[in-house]
């Protein structure tokens, strides 16, 4: 009897440990991939604050402005523990709304008070918003999430050294089979944050993306960042994208327009693109779309999680065509160039018109 007693209390440490070992455990990260999302309909414990006790299965855009008030009018760092501590707990509710991007990069629609609350973290606090976000982007969540939490450490960390960080996490986030299933709006605007760090290092990631003809989601929303790191970085994009052979075969209109947004007043980007049009491997096809474009000087102008863009002023796009049209003129005396005349010929009837047009304009 004794024995069988000794039996069944070791049969039930043993039950009582294991249980201890895989019962989840209190981490740094905020939340875990299984708690994202989600709502929650339990009580909330006594010690939360009263606005968490307060929260119902969802949230109007009412209550979210009633709440940024209240935290608002607390001390900074109570606020931020506040905010944390309904981070950590994993719940959510949702609200009914689009994430929406403004101007500046402003939110003015949260799909959930997760999101909601990361958003408000930036406005309380920069560096402790910067801080819990690396926490969030620790953990697979949600990508809206993630391109929040990516913009609060963006900026709330005023160095240079979060540029590696910020350019893998975004890659990570665009490259997360789940979220590109159904690309949600957090998703496409992540593609900011490679503009926002100047990514040249993405282009093998943005051009497998843009050769994929069964996405054509994302594929644009790799074009366009593509597109506009050439604008910010061109002399090194472009270097890159010469050597891009599968681009070139597989979207030879989308390479070529690239090539033409280079601005031949610069002698290394001159050099680029002669010995990109010199090139025997170049098609008709790139040829006529580059010619028939150059020079792209066409922006898209959109509202952005990070960054922001102008039109070039008119007066600029006259300066610019007048030196590029005197480039162009040499290049038809250039015997290297001789291959290629008929393209030459086309570029230079079209930024001729260019020139003319603006001299009428002025007279």
């Amino acid at each position: 009897m004794l024995k069988r007693l000794l039996l069944i209390v070791l049969i039930l440490v043993g039950i009582g440990f294991v249980f201890y070992l895989f019962k989840p455990q209190e981490g740094n990260a905020l939340v875990g991939k299984e708690g994202a999302g989600k709502n929650f309909t339990g009580k909330s414990s006594p010690g939360k604050a009263p606005w968490m006790r307060e929260l119902g299965l969802t949230v109007s855009r009412e209550l979210l402005i009633s709440l940024e008030k209240k935290l608002a009018a607390k001390p900074s760092a109570e606020a931020v523990s506040d905010i944390e501590e309904f981070l950590r707990g994993g719940e959510d509710r949702i609200t009914g709304m689009s994430l929406s991007i403004e101007k500046q990069g402003r939110i003015e629609g949260w799909p959930t008070l997760r999101v909601f609350l990361l958003d408000l973290l930036l406005k309380l606090n920069p560096r402790e918003a910067a801080r819990i976000s690396r926490e969030i982007l620790a953990v697979e969540t949600s990508a809206d999430e993630w391109a929040i939490a990516l913009r609060n450490v963006a900026k709330g960390e005023a160095s240079e050294e979060n540029r590696h960080y910020l350019r893998i996490q975004a890659e990570a986030l665009i490259s997360n089979l789940e979220w590109q299933d159904q690309p949600s709006v957090g998703f496409l605007n992540a593609f900011d944050v490679l503009v926002y760090v100047e990514a040249t290092e993405s282009l093998p990631l943005l051009s497998g993306m843009l050769q994929r003809k069964d996405r054509r989601d994302l594929a644009h929303a790799a074009f366009l960042t593509l597109d506009r790191l050439v604008q910010r970085q061109p002399l090194r994009m472009l270097s890159l994208l010469k050597g891009d052979l599968a681009l070139h075969q597989s979207r030879p209109e989308m390479a070529a327009q690239q090539f033409a947004r280079a601005d031949l007043r610069d002698t290394s980007q001159q050099d680029i693109v002669k010995a990109w049009l010199i090139d025997s491997s170049r098609t008709s096809t790139e040829l006529e779309n580059f010619a028939a474009i150059y020079p792209n000087n066409n922006r898209l102008i959109s509202n952005n999680l990070l960054t922001s863009d102008e039109q070039i002023a008119g007066s600029e796009l006259n300066k610019h065509d007048r030196e590029a049209l005197e480039v162009i003129r040499r290049w038809q005396n250039d015997p290297a160039l001789e291959v290629r005349s008929r393209y030459l010929k086309i570029m230079e009837e079209r930024v001729s018109r260019f020139v003319n047009s603006a001299d009428r304009l002025t007279r």
